[in-house]
């Protein structure tokens, strides 16, 4: 096993309102990559509703960062969220292994 098998969970303040994003672990050959399901804020007619993106990051091979696939295809709000979650997965893989 390459990091923990355990889903995580984030919060992200933005100037939108609070994103929710859940980190869902997919171990494909050998190579750990994650499922992100995004929850961003949206208000419609004085309701808020959140906006549902899901993506799938994959590690880098040079800084072994995370990087969303198909990001020029992303909507820039989301894109700017890909430094933020990339660090809380390497956290928490740093946090796991040393469990």
């Amino acid at each position: 096993m390459l990091h923990s098998e355990e889903a995580i969970e984030l919060t992200f303040e933005s100037p939108d309102g609070i994103i929710d994003c859940r980190l869902e672990p997919q171990n494909n050959d050998d190579e750990l990559s994650y499922s992100a399901t995004i929850l961003y804020p949206n208000v419609v007619n004085g309701f808020a509703r959140s906006e549902v993106y899901c993506h799938h990051l994959r590690r880098g091979t040079k800084m072994g960062d995370y990087y969303f696939e198909g990001a020029d295809a992303m909507l820039p709000k989301i894109k700017k969220l890909e430094t933020q979650i990339s660090k809380a997965i390497v956290s928490a893989s740093k946090q796991g292994s040393t469990q």
